[in-house]
């Protein structure tokens, strides 16, 4: 194994632990929560915690599936698919936002509408109290741990910018779970205490229609970010702008012709480029130019994975 190449898989292994670590430590707060909402909802029989509960068991299984694409994209290329399986994540992701709808968000609007229809007083009212208040300090730990990573990773970037361009979907979805799960907490403490205080039996179905139409409206989100990265979206502007200044920057080339880019997943770059080359190289001393570019791209940017050189003559 040469340098680059263990540099390469060192740089990779550390992406995918840091992103994974955070998986993983939501998996285990929203599957404990998930149980503990349950319970509550059960014994309450109130339509803000069904909802709640139908939201983190709906987040437990995104967790679950975006460890399934991040394990099944580092599957190694075969005949069939010769680029390998780096989009499994933004597969993965989009299945995510659809569950949120379907499960989180379509449910929970139901549960209150029928909750609405059927006015219903709330029992032990103080288990959902507790229940709430404890997952929202849970939650608000989980979304101070994807927020450190997002914050690390946005540099001067607004964060609604970042996640906007950003290629990692995977912490998109787990930013924007956490996020969601808060602000759903906090709508349902809140309504429900107002219905405590008030005895009016329509504050827990409002919560519920209120947290459905939350989850909609990440899951719009979140869907709408991930079918772009499944479709094919080009790599950073500035990362390409910066490979393509090493083409222009080689005295052998004549001229940059063109340059595309595809991001295949969060950590692999495909680039294709149309160069033309000093017409006293011959084809031997056009190879070892070419050779020696990708070796500098990629030892700049190790995500660049996959390059393509095209020596052509540009036309006026």
């Amino acid at each position: 194994m040469t340098e680059y190449e263990l540099s390469l898989k060192i740089a990779k292994v550390k992406n995918v632990i840091s992103s994974k670590s955070v998986i993983i430590y939501a998996l285990i707060v929203n599957f404990i929560i998930a149980i503990l909402k349950s319970i509550v909802a059960f014994l309450t029989h109130s339509s803000a915690m069904i909802a709640e509960s139908i939201h983190s068991l709906a987040d437990t299984l995104n967790q679950i599936f975006l460890l399934i694409g991040m394990r099944r994209g580092r599957k190694e290329p075969d005949t069939l698919h010769p680029f390998g399986f780096s989009s499994e994540l933004y597969f993965w992701s989009f299945i995510v936002a659809i569950m949120l709808f379907t499960v989180g968000a379509i449910f929970s609007i139901y549960e209150g509408i029928h909750k609405l229809m059927h006015p219903a007083e709330i029992k032990n009212i103080n288990y959902a109290f507790a229940v709430l208040i404890i997952s929202l300090i849970i939650e608000s730990i989980a979304f101070f741990r994807a927020f450190r990573k997002v914050n690390r990773e946005k540099g001067k970037n607004k964060i609604i910018g970042y996640l906007r361009k950003t290629k990692k979907s995977e912490l998109i979805v787990v930013f924007l779970e956490d996020l969601a799960a808060i602000i759903g907490l906090s709508i349902a403490l809140i309504l429900l205490f107002l219905e405590y205080l008030t005895d009016i039996l329509i504050f827990d179905a409002i919560a519920s229609i209120i947290i459905g139409i939350l989850l909609g409206v990440v899951a719009f989100f979140l869907g709408n970010e991930t079918k772009s990265l499944l479709i094919g979206e080009s790599a950073d502007r500035k990362k390409i702008e910066h490979i393509s200044q090493i083409f222009r920057n080689e005295e052998s080339i004549n001229r940059l012709i063109q340059i595309k880019s595809l991001q295949l997943g969060p950590e692999d770059i495909l680039i294709a480029v149309k160069a033309e080359f000093n017409n006293r190289l011959n084809s031997v001393e056009i190879s070892n130019l070419i050779n020696g570019i990708e070796k500098e791209i990629r030892r700049k940017y190790p995500e660049v994975k996959k390059i393509f050189v095209e020596p052509d003559i540009y036309r006026y």
